[in-house]
């Protein structure tokens, strides 16, 4: 059985070890008059995606296949595992998977669920 100071010790190391969780990360499309864009949402605070490698070929796009939509799960995947090439292994399979079912107006995808 725990003495009391190491049952302390172990309520206190759970309890530091759940707030030192990573804040939840959303990914968010919008589709309006002026074209798409996708940014993350980390702590409250929204940043555009960025491309994964030097440049954004054919822009980003969701609800169909295509060039443009497999760039977006390529800069998604990249983010949320910090990998371009875990993101290039499998981009496509999440482009038809996710991303092409998409609703075309806008998207929320939360980061636990990439």
């Amino acid at each position: 059985m725990l003495s009391t100071p190491d049952a302390r010790f172990r309520t206190g190391r759970a309890r530091a070890a759940e707030t030192d969780a990573p804040a939840p990360v959303r990914y968010i499309g919008v589709s309006d008059w002026s074209g798409r864009d996708v940014c993350v949402e980390r702590d409250g605070v929204r940043v555009p995606l960025h491309a994964c490698g030097d440049e954004l070929i054919a822009g980003f796009s969701w609800g169909c296949r295509g060039i443009a939509p497999r760039e977006l799960a390529r800069a998604i995947l990249a983010d949320a595992t910090g990998s371009p090439a875990l993101a290039e292994r499998y981009c496509r399979d999440f482009t038809h998977g996710v991303v092409a079912d998409l609703p075309r107006w806008g998207f929320e995808l939360d980061g636990a669920d990439v």
